[in-house]
């Protein structure tokens, strides 16, 4: 990651720590109604995000994907905050077992934990709300989810690594009751950034785009144009950002079987893989490819206009400099 590149990330940031070294031990404090607990990193690393909403509602996954998503409805104060971690090698357990631990000593009751493929995955994962990218990273395929009650209050935990590094997200919402955590400061003025594309601007503030030119009639996986405005901005997207890889992830309208589906919209996305590597020029190896049937709509599927919507392909980052 360039320094320039570092110093944008740092000026996103809602908190005097972010982008700061934590030499030794991260500490997060979880201030709950009956106590105090706190949290140490298992790894030494940096704050790359932090944010706290005063009165805010959060969902809480409390069982694996299947189709829905279990869920409780916590309210209160919610508070959010992303370490990246030296931990060359670490797996998702090494991340947040010494978490889970910590929790447990604390009072916390274990409501459910999970690993990526018996989470639920790709669907799973994006349930979640996870801080954007590149503060937050996770791979689709090796993560950890856990989440832990006390109380009234709630706390989640997503990790996952990725190389060299380890990424952590904790979330805990504190009921109106508690005592609330400090807002915020303001973050520092950004500099001027020049007009940039939609699937950029996109990417950079949530880690994915739907790529919306891409039409496919239903039932099929050809894409009729030679030229998509979608490809070409993502390809110029990834050649100015040399270590960004994604994923293309295809997606259907509700007709049909769950199966018949699945690898529909896993074909629409190697169609679009084929172009954006064939006439756009983009390497396959920085390139993957899912599907994800009709499980994640954007549209209701009972009108013609909603079902051609999610007939689409969208673009996810699973990896950043």
């Amino acid at each position: 990651m360039t320094h320039r590149r570092a110093s944008a990330i740092a000026t996103r940031l809602r908190t005097p720590l972010a982008g700061a070294s934590i030499q030794a031990v991260a500490i997060l404090l979880l201030s709950s109604p009956a106590a105090l607990a706190q949290l140490a990193m298992p790894y030494p690393g940096e704050i790359t995000f932090e944010e706290s909403t005063p009165l805010g509602s959060q969902r809480v996954a409390t069982g694996p994907f299947e189709g829905t998503l279990p869920f409780a409805r916590a309210e209160g104060t919610v508070s959010q905050r992303v370490w990246r971690l030296d931990a060359p090698d670490a797996t998702a357990l090494q991340l947040l077992a010494p978490l889970r631990d910590q929790l447990q000593a604390e009072g916390w009751e274990i409501v459910f934990t999970c690993r990526a493929e018996t989470c639920g995955g790709f669907e799973f994962r994006f349930e979640l709300d996870i801080a954007p990218a590149p503060a937050m990273f996770v791979d689709l395929a090796v993560y950890r989810y856990l989440a832990a009650r006390k109380d009234d209050a709630w706390t989640t935990i997503v990790a996952s690594p990725s190389g060299a590094e380890g990424y952590v997200q904790i979330t805990t919402v504190t009921p109106a009751t508690a005592p609330a955590p400090p807002p915020p400061e303001a973050p520092p003025a950004a500099d001027p950034v020049p007009d940039r594309t939609d699937i950029a601007a996109a990417l950079d503030a949530t880690g994915r785009a739907v790529l919306g030119d891409l039409a496919f009639a239903t039932g099929s996986t050809t894409l009729p144009s030679e030229e998509y405005e979608s490809l070409a901005e993502l390809a110029a997207y990834l050649q100015a950002h040399p270590e960004t890889n994604v994923a293309l992830v295809g997606h259907t309208d509700a007709q049909g079987s769950g199966a018949t589906n699945m690898t529909l919209s896993r074909r629409r996305a190697e169609s679009a893989r084929a172009a954006l590597t064939g006439r756009y020029g983009v390497a396959g190896g920085r390139v993957e490819t899912y599907g994800a049937g009709y499980f994640t709509p954007i549209a209701p599927n009972d009108t013609e206009a909603g079902r051609r919507a999610n007939r689409r392909v969208e673009a996810v980052i699973i990896s950043v400099p």
